[in-house]
């Protein structure tokens, strides 16, 4: 650096040269100049001198800024010290060759009076006198406004821009015009312009033009062809560009001077460009339509025509989707095509706005109006029947798995039903189709032992073999094949009509032959038709309803004994006696299924129609309530008990007894005993004891040999409906078909898919088998039953306790499901809710250290202190034994007597009859799994429930316990629920998910088995 003022730096560059190159930086008002000595500085550039000196002086000011008083008193003596000569600022359009520029022009005013300058026809006479052309100049440096008084501010900014940027860049030459005539005309939109060349800038006045004009293409027909010429269009008049009005100044975006209008002009299709240096393009007449077909269309969709080239005309219209199908090397092929009024196209994934077809005989250009959005959605329905993409736009193939049978008897249809039309289906020779609906014909006839079902199926005149369509049905095929060969469709409805039928019958001839056992499924399927025979009619009709039912003779002394629904109980095990059903007696729980069953069993063997004694088998905790009832109701029957030490290692001692009482336990371990004998009948109590078909226990009943089979249970599905599976294959064997497809065509369809057909469909078959009669039905005499939950909240310490195992499951739970999905999960699933729900009784029960207090025990005492005051007694039942441990550590400090039960109890009997009879013991605490069922303690009018339990069937067997026949007092029942916690969620949980078993027969679907992980991150929450 050679100077440095506070407006100019001067430096010495070394180049390529030897002599360093000399480069100025000179800063004033408007901007910044530079110059270089360089040859490159001199044709205009910017040179890489000026650029490192740019950066040197950069570097300089910052680590030695300049102290600006300079600069500030500069520009003070910049001030002109005389007035300057007042100019007057004008614009011309500057013709350089090939090419056009933007320049300002500043005249003296003295040479152009402002009279002249108000009217621009005037000052363009003026301007190109001689002397004023002399005196016209382009500034060299910015101007101030000073200079040109008389000129706007946006004027002089506009040519400021122009003066810095061309001398910045080019060195005093033109500024091109593509990159400032846009700003110009925005910012100048009423200045004067004038276009020239450097020799007369001010040859012709034109005035900017505020509206657009377009690049036609126009046709004039000749005696061989037509001649094709690119015109201009501005308003109402046009013109060839190759006349003297029509200047094009080939900027970017386009502008053109049309006589005296500067006008900015839309080119879309590129004309100008294409035509090139020609003015214009003969097209021979047998060329014609080459030119229409492939050219002029695509050109029509962007540039406007006119002349005598042919016309546009708009097609809006509707789309009417039509499918045209082709087979080639047995390939089927569906192409989309769409028809707009009398016009079609073919579907094009791009979705274009428009298509042009050309109609020579009106010599029209049709412009298609297509709607993409109702065509993306045809091209998708037919992509969800049966079709994939196909090789080609707008083609699709059949699916994978996906037969021409299928689509065209089942996808075919849909697609018309969509209003679509559907073309070449004939020529497809993969499949012949019989159009026609079918009708079905069934009869029935009986046997001694058997009753077939006949069924003929018709496609118009063609019969369908009865194998041929039970086959079809067995495996959901929607078509068969005909005897002509052609194909018929089976309607939807009838697959799941008649699916559980066909997997019933044996096949003999052109008939099915089913087993008594299956006349419910027969006869739920078959309610539609009369043609079955009287005796088939009266055995269904009999086992639609137990009011129908024909009433039978008790034994002497019960008449007064029995309530009438316990004597229509009566009865119907009587009747399934008769026709050699077993059958599932469903009461609630204290309704008197005991003494319905002893009643019947006396009843047969008092008219001699047992051949051998019968089996009864229970819980163990059940043993002593069956021996104290047959005592009270029936003491004329021989009871064995086979059970404990000592029992017979024969079946000879049950020759001499009616009834053999046995426990679940006992039946596994002498199982090849029991299994020698054939009984007369088999009980089952508590018989959702074989819920799981795949048990031991299961297993071991179903092995069991008898003439008759019952089942005793208030709940006989819990869970699942796989529970009544297990239940028929031991009353009716085969009933209900094998395991398999019990699960495939009910379980999985009902539980997972809330498939109402199928529910209905099973609720009729096992009907006539199953009698349910709720408490509030059969005794509406039964004292008032009052439910209550108790809210309490965790203490601090106890709080505290929660959230730390909450927190640490829900991390855990939750990246373990994500990671190994729900069903490997469960098990640490509920792990963490026991601990949680261990926590909320009592946080011992998980810390035994702990020694802060628990809200709902605090709260259990509270209201046990209240119930002894007042002489109530009351059933306390836990699922958790060390729950119920603490509680008798704090009654035994009280000096509170109570009486206990869990699964460790001996001598039941002894202790159940403490609590009925003694006064002084005021509570009974109870594991809810121990002593849950089977037992009857109507001396309690209250039941609290410490913790609750998912299966609110459980809980409501807990409670039956006191409110039962026999009952006298109102029974108030209280559950214990933490606030905020896993029990309260669980209280919600419940509602939500029953939905299960009220279909076929009682309570609610397993929550644990139906937990989401949605379920778990808020039972965690």
């Amino acid at each position: 650096m050679r100077a440095l003022t506070h407006d100019q730096a001067v430096f010495e560059v070394a180049g390529s040269q030897k002599k360093p190159y000399t480069v100025t930086i000179t800063s004033d008002p408007y901007g910044v100049i530079t110059d270089c000595t360089c040859p490159h500085a001199a044709k205009g550039a910017l040179c890489k001198h000026v650029v490192a000196a740019a950066h040197t002086l950069a570097d300089h000011l910052i680590a030695h800024p300049l102290n600006p008083w300079r600069s500030v008193f500069a520009s003070f003596q910049a001030l002109p010290r005389r007035r300057p000569t007042p100019m007057r600022l004008v614009f011309s359009l500057l013709e350089r060759g090939a090419t056009w520029t933007l320049m300002p022009y500043t005249i003296a005013e003295r040479v152009i009076p402002q009279a002249v300058m108000d009217d621009p026809v005037a000052l363009h006479r003026h301007l190109m006198t001689k002397d004023v052309l002399i005196q016209a100049k382009i500034p060299r440096t910015p101007l101030h406004p000073s200079h040109v008084p008389s000129t706007a501010e946006a004027a002089l900014v506009v040519a400021n821009m122009i003066i810095t940027v061309s001398h910045q860049f080019f060195y005093g030459a033109a500024f091109p015009l593509s990159t400032v005539l846009d700003s110009v005309v925005q910012f100048l939109p009423n200045t004067i312009l004038f276009m020239g060349d450097d020799y007369n800038p001010f040859r012709r006045m034109v005035q900017v033009c505020s509206d657009h004009a377009q690049i036609h293409l126009h046709g004039t027909a000749t005696a061989d062809g037509i001649t094709i010429t690119p015109m201009l269009h501005v308003g109402d008049t046009r013109a060839t560009l190759d006349t003297a009005d029509v200047r094009m100044l080939h900027s970017a975006p386009p502008w053109a001077i049309y006589r005296t209008m500067l006008v900015r002009y839309d080119d879309p299709g590129n004309i100008l460009t294409l035509f090139g240096r020609y003015q214009h393009l003969h097209i021979p007449a047998a060329d014609y339509p080459e030119f229409i077909e492939r050219y002029l269309m695509p050109l029509a969709e962007h540039t406007p025509l006119s002349g005598d080239l042919p016309q546009q005309a708009l097609v809006a219209a509707d789309p009417q989707p039509r499918v045209y199908l082709r087979e080639h090397e047995s390939t089927v092929f569906a192409e989309l095509r769409f028809g707009y009024a009398d016009h079609e196209v073919a579907y094009d994934q791009q979705l274009p706005a428009e298509t042009m077809r050309y109609h020579p005989d009106h010599a029209t250009i049709l412009r298609i109006q297509r709607h993409s959005t109702s065509e993306e959605h045809a091209w998708g329905e037919l992509l969800r029947h049966g079709l994939k993409r196909g090789p080609q736009a707008g083609v699709a193939t059949l699916r994978s798995g996906t037969t021409v049978a299928t689509f065209l008897l089942t996808h075919v249809p849909a697609l018309v039903a969509m209003n679509f039309s559907i073309y070449g289906e004939e020529s497809l020779l993969g499949a012949r189709i019989n159009r026609h609906t079918p009708s079905i014909s069934l009869r029935v006839s009986s046997g001694i032992d058997w009753f077939d079902l006949e069924a003929v199926v018709r496609f118009g005149e063609t019969e369908l073999h009865l194998a041929e369509f039970r086959r079809a049905i067995r495996k959901r095929e929607r078509y068969v094949q005909l005897a002509d060969g052609s194909l018929g469709a089976i309607p939807e409805a009838w697959l799941d009509r008649y699916r559980h039928l066909f997997a019933f019958g044996d096949l003999h001839a052109e008939t099915l032959r089913f087993a008594p056992a299956h006349s419910t499924v027969v006869d739920a399927v078959l309610e539609e038709t009369d043609q079955v025979d009287q005796r088939f009619k009266e055995r269904s009709e009999r086992l639609k309803t137990i009011n129908g039912i024909e009433a039978q003779a008790l034994p002497a002394g019960f008449e007064t004994v029995l309530r009438p629904y316990q004597k229509a109980g009566y009865d119907w095990l009587h009747f399934l006696y008769a026709y050699g059903f077993g059958g599932c007696l469903a009461d609630d729980m204290g309704t008197g299924k005991t003494i319905q069953t002893l009643v019947f069993l006396q009843s047969l063997v008092s008219r001699g129609q047992t051949s051998a004694s019968s089996l009864i088998v229970m819980p163990r905790s059940l043993i002593f309530n069956w021996q104290r009832e047959i005592a009270r109701w029936t003491p004329e029957l021989r009871v064995l008990v086979h059970t404990d030490h000592g029992r017979a290692d024969t079946t000879a001692a049950f020759a001499n007894a009616d009834l053999v009482l046995t426990t679940y336990g006992t039946l596994l371990r002498d199982h090849d005993l029991l299994a020698t004998y054939q009984f007369s009948y088999v009980v089952l109590d508590e018989a959702q004891t074989i819920k799981n078909p795949v048990s031991q226990t299961a297993r071991a009943v179903r092995a069991l040999r008898s003439e008759h089979r019952l089942t005793l249970s208030g709940t006989p599905v819990e869970n699942s409906i796989m529970e009544l599976w297990s239940q028929f294959a031991f009353l009716n064997p085969g009933m209900l078909g094998s395991l398999d497809h019990f699960r495939t065509e009910f379980a999985t369809p009902i539980e997972r898919d809330g498939d109402a057909h199928a529910a209905q469909l099973l609720r009729r078959m096992v009907n006539p088998c199953i009698l349910r009669r709720t408490k509030d039905q059969v005794a509406p005499d039964l004292p008032a039953r009052n439910e209550r939950i108790l809210y309490c909240a965790m203490e601090a310490a106890q709080h505290k306790l929660y959230q730390r195992y909450r927190d640490q499951y829900r991390a855990q739970l939750l990246s373990l499901i994500d990671d190994h999905g729900m069903n490997d999960s469960r098990m640490k699933v509920l792990e963490g809710l026991l601990r949680l729900r261990q926590i909320c009784n009592h946080p011992r029960l998980v810390e035994s250290t702990f020694r802060g207090r628990s809200a709902k025990f605090e709260q259990l005492l509270e209201t046990l202190a209240i119930l002894q005051a007042e002489g109530h007694k009351a059933l306390i039942f836990s699922q958790f034994v060390q729950m119920l441990t603490i509680l008798r550590e704090h009654l035994d400090q009280q000096n509170v007597s109570y009486t206990y039960l869990d699964g460790k109890t001996q001598n039941r009997a002894a202790v159940v009859d403490r609590f009925q009879t003694d006064p002084h013991v005021h509570f009974f605490l109870i594991s809810l799994k121990a002593g849950g069922v089977g037992l009857n303690l109507t001396a309690a009018d209250y039941v609290i429930h410490i913790d609750p339990w998912w299966n609110p069937a459980v809980e409501q067997q807990a409670t039956d316990r006191t409110h039962r026949i026999g009952q006298e007092k109102p029974v108030f029942i209280y559950k214990l629920i933490v606030r905020e916690s896993v029990e309260e969620k669980m209280v919600h949980l419940q509602e939500r998910k029953r939905a299960l078993a009220d279909s076929i027969i009682t309570s609610e679907q397993g929550i644990v088995k139906a937990l989401t992980r949605d379920d778990v991150a808020d039972l965690f929450s």
